[in-house]
């Protein structure tokens, strides 16, 4: 029989499993620190922002409203109030991409060889070759065929590099996250880097 593979949101789970009589909005602030790196503290609350409360006044308001306290329900709160989607970071953990998302690591690992950087409050994201891409590459530029597939969904070339930023002033949609991962990892299966 395989074995299955460790990923984040097992291990989400199995803290959840373990709250106790804790305060569920502490653990879940501690959970996913550890786990992904966000401190939900200081991440700004995107949809659902109170004045007068705190972040995790907020999230313990919120988590009060679910069915039970599992990743299946938990998920799709965090991506709504904060924009983080640990879904589909986990979902990506073997593509060759970066993200760096509200002043945090999300996904990081040597080999690498694109950075996908979001802005602090989700305004904007840039999409630049790694330092590993550059060194094998010899160049700070993305490949033409990557850029262009990048222009076609909606992001403009700022010298070699794909940027996108709502014009309504927006955070960037969730879905266009996800076609921006998608375009960057079909390139990659198409063209692989050794």
């Amino acid at each position: 029989m395989k074995e299955k593979k460790w990923n984040r949101l097992d291990e989400m789970e199995k803290r959840l499993g373990a709250i106790g009589d804790r305060k569920p909005a502490d653990v879940v602030h501690a959970i996913v620190r550890d786990l992904f790196g966000f401190d939900y503290d200081y991440v700004p609350v995107l949809r659902g922002k109170k004045n007068g409360l705190t972040n995790r006044e907020m999230l313990s308001a919120e988590l009060e409203k679910l069915p039970s306290l599992t990743v299946e329900h938990l998920c799709p709160l965090l991506l709504h109030m904060f924009g983080t989607n640990l879904e589909g970071i986990v979902s990506i953990e073997q593509s060759p991409i970066s993200i760096r998302s509200k002043e945090n690591w999300v996904k990081r690992h040597q080999g690498d060889l694109v950075m996908i950087t979001g802005g602090y409050e989700d305004l904007d994201v840039l999409v630049t070759p790694t330092e590993e891409f550059m060194t094998v590459n010899g160049n700070e530029y993305l490949p033409d065929e990557l850029l262009e597939r990048l222009i076609k969904i909606g992001y403009e070339n700022r010298n070699g590099h794909a940027f996108f930023a709502d014009p309504e002033g927006q955070p960037v949609p969730d879905d266009f996250k996800t076609r921006t991962i998608r375009t960057i990892t079909k390139y990659f299966d198409e063209h692989p880097y050794k």
